[in-house]
């Protein structure tokens, strides 16, 4: 028995050895032969042209149903809902009644007319984004864009605090995209702002670059309009903070505005005092820029001469004369004239 025990001892290992060699070098599989290789690149490439077709199909109707549903109120509250339905209690596996008792808690803000129009407002340019990510032309979406931008200045009533992301959040995170499976469809397009409120950056991605491109006789009067925009919504916060504090006493003033100063929320991103000391100066010297750049190179240079004497004293004078100087000598060089860099960080 013993000798029986040594014996194993001594060729169980080898035997375990093969074992463990043989399950790490499994067969190679057979090679594609060159045939078969190029037969598999066209079915690819079919079922690529066949995806692509899909999406874009899927993409535009949900973009058209996007529009139709922003023309009227009604629609827009229902399409909301049925989205709701769709992302937060059936993908999760909650029961109707759950969506109707939601439903329930919700009555009072579907009801709101600021809410409504500012639902409406976030689809008309998820309707419209989603047009953009299809479009390889910016001159197909240039004049509805620029009808949108109009509107968002137009505004009389605002929604409340906890309602605002409708118009400050991307449109590839609404309720909508996640509905219709257009996060990432949505979120790809460098050319186009996402934000449906965010009209420095509808200018700065999309209207001036297309401007500076195409039309530069009209490069003018889009900043004159984008200046007057801007004014007019932070004349417009300006004007809802007032009435906020209107009826308050001493403290609860107080503890308002400097709620309202910490900047949080809309109203904090538009404030009166930083647009006057910032904004506008450094809107109005990007114009200048272009100005220079894309139409008259004299009467730019004039006028940020006048610019930077005016402003000297300006925190921001000393950026501006720098880049003046560099302007100057990258667009008098001969070359092409290289695109403006965006306005200063407000």
């Amino acid at each position: 028995m013993i000798l029986q025990m040594n014996y194993l001892s001594k060729i169980l290992p080898v035997a375990f050895f093969g074992l463990a060699l043989t399950a790490q070098t499994p067969a190679k599989a057979a090679d594609l032969t060159p045939e078969q290789v190029e037969s598999l690149k066209a079915k690819i490439e079919a079922l690529k042209k066949s995806l692509d077709s899909h999406l874009s199909s899927r993409n535009e109707g949900a973009g058209s149903r996007f529009l139709a549903a922003a023309a009227d109120p009604r629609a827009a509250v229902e399409l909301y809902l049925e989205c709701h339905k769709t992302v937060n209690f059936d993908r999760e596996g909650l029961k109707e009644s759950d969506f109707r008792a939601w439903k329930e808690t919700e009555a009072d803000t579907l009801r709101d007319d600021a809410f409504v129009e500012a639902l409406q407002m976030q689809l008309r340019y998820l309707g419209l984004s989603c047009k953009a990510a299809e479009v390889k032309d910016t001159e197909q979406v240039f004049t509805p864009l620029t009808s949108y931008v109009d509107s968002l200045s137009k505004i009389d009533k605002w929604p409340e605090a906890g309602q605002q992301n409708l118009l400050m959040q991307s449109v590839a995170n609404s309720i909508f995209a996640q509905a219709f499976y257009l996060e990432k469809f949505l979120g790809q397009n460098e050319n186009w702002e996402a934000v449906p409120f965010n009209i420095g950056g509808m200018y700065e991605k999309t209207i001036l670059p297309h401007l500076r491109e195409e039309s530069p006789q009209s490069l003018m009067a889009a900043w004159d309009r984008r200046i007057s925009q801007e004014t007019l919504l932070v004349e417009f916060f300006e004007e809802q903070k007032e009435k906020q504090l209107r009826g308050m006493d001493r403290d609860q003033e107080r503890r308002t505005k400097m709620r309202q100063n910490r900047g949080g929320g809309i109203m904090g991103s538009h404030d009166k005092d930083d647009f006057l000391r910032e904004t506008l100066p450094n809107l109005q010297w990007s114009k200048l820029k272009d100005q220079f750049l894309y139409i008259d190179q004299l009467e730019g240079a004039k006028a940020m001469v006048d610019f930077i004497e005016k402003n000297l004293t300006h925190p921001k004078g000393e950026d501006w004369f720098s880049d003046f100087t560099s302007t100057i000598t990258s667009g008098t060089s001969g070359g092409a004239a290289p695109a403006p860099a965006a306005p200063a960080a407000e």
